[in-house]
């Protein structure tokens, strides 16, 4: 990754009396759900003014947003040392790629480092945009260059990838086979057998909903991988993953057997 980010996005708790999702990893098992999902209310992202709305919202759903997915499906059992992870994030850093060595293009693919509070990236993402006319984006290609750029993270807990919907099918497809996602355990850990980590396949798109408070089309993004709605977790299939979407699910915490 370049050195100097084109965006840094700090996280921080709004209200310390309030709990916070650092504080929900040391006995998860304790909390309900809406718990969870009030103490990630309580993180906040500041964005720098000209941050692009996709690239927030994509940086809420994986700094944020999928630490109370995760709790209320029970997926987070199957990738804990990520959930874990993820809740002591203390910044996202964004890089957007380029190409050019003097004259510089700016391309429409992004990468998202979470890092701790001992400077640390715990987490990658990558975020690449529909195509534009004239553009022929290889999401199978993007995904694999990601992947070795990801190599050699020492802290790495895991990964994400968000395409454009619908999502990629050879990506996917290339995904579940590099997960065993035919296995009943496996397919919810998504462990990456050359980073050794889990990788969360995220869908994105512009809602058809405008939103006149953002003064924006508001964003939906959907986990597509692992696919919570064939699991066996005892909970009903999640249709959204913002917090929004999960805001009255007072159910019993699920556990992956």
């Amino acid at each position: 990754m370049p050195s100097r980010p084109d965006f840094i996005l700090p996280i921080s708790i709004q209200n310390i009396e309030d709990f916070s999702p650092e504080a929900i990893i040391k006995s998860p098992r304790t909390f309900r759900p809406q718990d969870v999902l009030n103490a990630c209310r309580n993180v906040a992202i500041t964005p720098p003014k000209d941050t692009p709305a996709e690239v927030l919202a994509i940086a809420q759903f994986v700094a944020i947003d999928f630490i109370a997915l995760a709790h209320s499906t029970g997926l987070y059992n199957r990738q804990i040392k990520l959930w874990e992870a993820l809740a002591r994030t203390q910044k996202v850093e964004v890089h957007q790629l380029s190409k050019g060595v003097f004259n510089k293009t700016k391309l429409p693919q992004f990468d998202f480092a979470c890092i701790d509070h001992k400077g640390r990236t715990i987490a990658l993402a990558r975020y690449a945009a529909a195509e534009q006319p004239g553009q022929n984006m290889d999401y199978l290609r993007d995904c694999r260059e990601f992947f070795k750029r990801a190599e050699g993270n020492t802290y790495l807990a895991g990964v994400f990838v968000c395409y454009p919907a619908p999502f990629a099918k050879n990506v996917l497809d290339f995904i579940r086979k590099e997960t065993n996602a035919t296995d009943s355990l496996a397919r919810f850990e998504s462990v990456l057998p050359k980073l050794a980590v889990p990788v969360n396949l995220v869908e994105f798109s512009r809602s058809v909903v405008y939103d006149p408070t953002a003064g924006a089309d508001r964003h939906a993004l959907r986990l597509v991988h692992p696919d919570l709605s064939k699991k066996k977790l005892g909970a009903s299939p999640v249709q959204a993953v913002s917090l929004e979407a999960l805001d009255g699910d007072d159910q019993a915490v699920s556990e992956v057997d």
